[in-house]
């Protein structure tokens, strides 16, 4: 297991990760109109924002920096267009939101609180960054430090046990850290940024994550999704070429899974896109 000395952060690194992932997503699921790209100054929304009403987000230069420089999926503001990043969730636009926060339509409490859960954005510094906004209390925690440069995820093991291909990064005590985020930071398994990407992707390659349209994705383990369907759904994936991305019939594949759950499990069926 890594120590945090052996980890580094690169914003660099960091866009590219992020970058990696989309376009993987965009490969086997997403419409590539679904991600949105900075212009290279950075997102107008961001760089251009009242300095006042950044600050009330309570974010170092560099969470903002790289805020400013990230692709992000496109979030139209419903829930029938929203993309799943992963299961059930969407990964924050966070050009949108400080957008919303500039213009006094949120708060950067509501908005920590939204992205890094109510038990850690008490304790959380200013060199993090929360990924994901769910806006309610089952929303998973995954959060981003620029410093450190590892992600955790909170209680990450349920409802889906993940990363056991990829070390996690085994985060130390520091005294100058509170014994509040210490707590949490213990509770949180960590990766390297980019481990962290891989991580996931290999939930879509081992078809633990299994998106039926080009917006939603569903977790095999969820209770409510039965081992018939799961089955069904990995058996067409396999027919049409996945997980070899070069194979890999994308159209087709997401024609016949549409097909295939209306007919064997229509109360499984999301109206979603």
């Amino acid at each position: 297991i890594p120590n945090l000395e052996d980890v580094s952060y690169s914003r660099e690194a960091t866009i590219a990760a992020m970058t990696d992932y989309y376009t993987f997503l965009t490969r086997m699921y997403m419409n590539d109109s679904q991600i949105v790209y900075p212009p290279s100054e950075g997102w107008p929304s961001i760089v251009n924002a009242d300095p006042a009403a950044l600050r009330s987000l309570g974010k170092s230069d560099e969470v903002l920096s790289l805020l400013a420089h990230l692709p992000y999926i496109r979030r139209p503001g419903n829930w029938n267009d929203d993309v799943d990043a992963i299961p059930d969730y969407p990964f924050a636009e966070w050009p949108d939101l400080i957008s919303s926060l500039v213009k006094g339509w949120e708060t950067g409490k509501n908005l920590r609180s939204h992205t890094e859960g109510v038990s850690f954005t008490s304790v959380a510094p200013p060199h993090v960054v929360g990924l994901v906004d769910g806006g309610h209390e089952a929303t998973p925690v995954i959060v981003l430090d620029t410093e450190l440069g590892i992600i955790h995820w909170e209680d990450y093991t349920y409802p889906w046990n993940i990363g056991k291909n990829w070390e996690t990064v085994d985060w130390d005590f520091d005294d100058e850290v509170s014994q509040e985020e210490a707590d949490w930071r213990h509770s949180a398994t960590a990766w390297a940024i980019p481990d962290f990407f891989e991580v996931l992707k290999d939930e879509y390659r081992s078809m633990n994550w299994i998106p039926i349209n080009a917006h939603t994705v569903y977790g095999s383990r969820e209770e409510w999704n039965e081992t018939s369907m799961v089955a069904m759904l990995r058996s067409i994936y396999k027919e049409h070429g996945w997980p070899d991305v070069v194979a890999y019939r994308k159209s087709e594949c997401l024609e016949a899974v549409r097909n295939a759950v209306v007919k064997s499990h229509p109360d499984s069926v999301c109206s979603r896109g």
